[in-house]
């Protein structure tokens, strides 16, 4: 297992949630999939600057079964090749399906899983605690802590403190509904263990002491990612967030013209670059096409 130390040294840079294409049947395409995941290693995705999140919401997991979600997490294992840090998505409503998919998570060696207590339903501490140590006791695999507040259950700061009681848990994957709380959480977490910046805040987060945040448009354009790491971690931080902003921005406000999932806008950039992305990126052509028109923003 991936201990807490070990998370801190590995789990950096720039969280990639993977997009998963499908065939126009709605099949997975997993030989796009290995090709994607390996066009990223090749521009330069490596330990220290990428970590690649396999089968999250912004890879689709909500449309795949169990077998689907281990299929598509064994295919970016592969591709990955232990270059680089794989957390696979594990959340379920079915507890027996996160375990299932924990248990797979550690037979194919990925670094852990991201997970939270049961969505959808408003949940108590108690309710929360339960779950996790469920899970815990039926696999050593590491857990990143989602608090996925704006769909599930807005997990309070004395719950976080008392998960980490239980040994699974080397990360947290951290927002919060007011950067107060939000701040206030990393305050108390980061050192302990590696806390992944899940807001819009990345240069602000990483001062305040996150080892990663998270990114979308990593999956077609890289460079824009690591671009931003490395200017924070050159001190140069008024540079970074200019250039944040700079593409953060427009990207945002055509995400929120396009109003849809949250891979098809992405899709659309992924076929500009030439990727294979499957039928998710054919299902609108209107909206592809905007997103062409607009992808200036995407740069070079």
């Amino acid at each position: 297992m991936i201990t807490r130390p070990e998370a801190l040294g590995r789990w950096k840079g720039v969280l990639i949630p993977i997009v998963t294409p499908f065939t126009k049947t709605g099949e997975l395409n997993l030989s796009a999939l290995y090709d994607n995941t390996r066009w990223l290693i090749e521009r330069g995705a490596t330990l220290g600057n990428s970590i690649l999140l396999a089968a999250g919401s912004g890879g689709d997991f909500t449309s795949m079964n169990v077998t689907e979600r281990i299929e598509v997490i064994s295919t970016i294992a592969r591709a990955s090749a232990g270059a680089l840090p794989v957390i696979a998505g594990a959340q379920s409503l079915d507890i027996r399906e996160s375990v299932e998919i924990c248990q797979a998570c550690e037979a194919l060696g990925v670094d852990g899983v991201q997970i939270s207590g049961p969505y959808y339903y408003d949940g108590r501490p108690g309710d929360v605690i339960a779950w996790l140590e469920t899970i815990a006791s039926q696999t050593s695999i590491a857990f990143a802590l989602y608090n996925n507040w704006y769909t599930g259950y807005n997990m309070p700061l004395t719950l976080v403190e008392r998960l980490l009681e239980i040994p699974n848990v080397s990360g947290l994957k951290w927002s919060a509904p007011d950067m107060p709380t939000f701040f206030e959480g990393v305050r108390r977490f980061a050192g302990k263990l590696a806390v992944i910046n899940n807001t819009f805040n990345a240069v602000p987060g990483y001062l305040a002491g996150c080892t990663a945040f998270v990114s979308h448009i990593p999956n077609f354009w890289p460079e824009f990612g690591w671009r931003i790491l490395d200017l924070m971690e050159s001190d140069r931080y008024e540079e970074a967030q200019a250039e944040f902003d700079r593409v953060m921005e427009p990207y945002e406000a055509l995400v929120g013209q396009i109003r849809r999932p949250r891979g098809w806008p992405l899709t659309a950039a992924l076929a500009r670059r030439g990727h294979r992305r499957g039928a998710t990126g054919d299902v609108l052509p209107l909206r592809q096409h905007l997103c062409h028109q607009r992808a200036g923003i995407i740069g070079g």
